[in-house]
């Protein structure tokens, strides 16, 4: 289990954590840029000082505590902690093989050989860094982290840089690598689909707060405010009774009338558009609503613009509409 609880003063917010991450999970810090995710990795991982209050500790062993005196704050390099970021860095002077080994030093050669084609790299071994694509790279610095048994990878935002084929190749590969190593993970990254596959957890950070943690389902399906609501792709408000509104979003919108699922409305199709090799409808509401929202489209769903629809909007969060919500959204709401 790695347990963290520390305060962080940032130039317009204090970075305020609290978390437990479970021995063999992966817990994902997914928020906005600047959100301060990258930092609270760092202060894990030791690269971070500048607690106002901190406590890190692994399986027991306390990294961080500030409440002591002398002050506990062990090393990086003594953390059993592993840190890939964005920009690898292997020595450019050594091969693969080379560089591979000089995490994997401790492993005899036949299990290696084993570890060097589960990493998918036995073509690659006599190759310098300069000879490899971006994925490339990533794979084997992925691979060097992996090879020193760390009870802890810390990875931000890893893949971020690369095309979309070679980082959905390496996040099959952690889904693999995690199983096969049991290993605990903490992972930055911005893009929601990229939290959603790999994660047993999300945490939503935003100003240096946790708003908000749960499964890629239990957060879809109840956000608990309407900006963790904003940050899971909820784009629409829809007035409801009594000063609430229903937050809408785009992938929880059905063709029909389903009342059992959720509100009802009508509305005419003012346009089909791709988004990510999806299509997507933009609909404008009859009333009471007179409001445009996007809904995602299957790929038997024959729709054109000028349509007639009827929609369901499935099980859709209920917030109270606030002055906030109000001066944030939009007055139309």
């Amino acid at each position: 289990m790695l347990r963290v609880r520390f305060e962080l003063p940032r130039k317009s917010f204090v970075i305020s954590i609290d978390l437990q991450v479970p021995t063999g999970k992966t817990y994902c810090l997914y928020g906005p840029s600047a959100a301060g995710k990258s930092s609270i990795l760092a202060a894990i991982a030791g690269f971070e000082r500048g607690y106002s209050t901190g406590y890190v500790d692994l399986d027991g062993r306390v990294l961080v505590d500030t409440s002591t005196q002398p002050q506990i704050d062990i090393p990086v390099w003594r953390r059993q902690m592993a840190y890939l970021e964005q920009s690898a860095r292997l020595f450019p002077h050594l091969t693969v093989e080379q560089n591979l080994l000089y995490g994997a030093s401790h492993l005899s050669r036949s299990e290696f050989v084993n570890f060097v084609d589960e990493l998918g790299l036995k073509d690659y071994l006599n190759f310098h860094p300069s000879q490899l694509s971006g994925g490339l790279i990533q794979r084997v610095a992925l691979g060097r982290s992996l090879a020193t048994r760390p009870a802890v990878l810390l990875l931000d935002e890893p893949f971020s840089a690369l095309d979309w084929n070679s980082r959905h190749s390496l996040q099959d590969l952690l889904l693999r690598l995690r199983h096969r190593f049991l290993l605990t993970m903490v992972l930055v990254t911005h893009q929601l689909t990229e939290a959603q596959r790999l994660a047993d957890q999300i945490v939503l950070v935003d100003q240096g707060q946790i708003l908000q943690i749960g499964t890629p389902t239990e957060l879809m399906e109840t956000p608990t405010s309407w900006r963790a609501a904003q940050l899971l792709g909820y784009r629409h408000l829809l007035p409801a009774s009594g000063q609430k509104a229903y937050a809408i979003h785009t992938d929880r919108i059905v063709l029909g009338d389903a009342p059992n699922l959720g509100p009802t409305a009508r509305g005419k199709v003012a346009e089909i558009i791709w988004y990510e090799g999806q299509q997507r409808a933009r609909v404008e509401l009859n009333s009471p609503w007179q409001e445009t929202v996007e809904m995602s489209l299957s790929a038997r769903d024959n729709v054109q613009p000028g349509d007639l629809l009827a929609l369901t909007f499935v099980r859709p969060p209920l917030f109270p509409l606030t002055e906030e919500i109000k001066s944030n959204y939009g007055t139309h709401t």
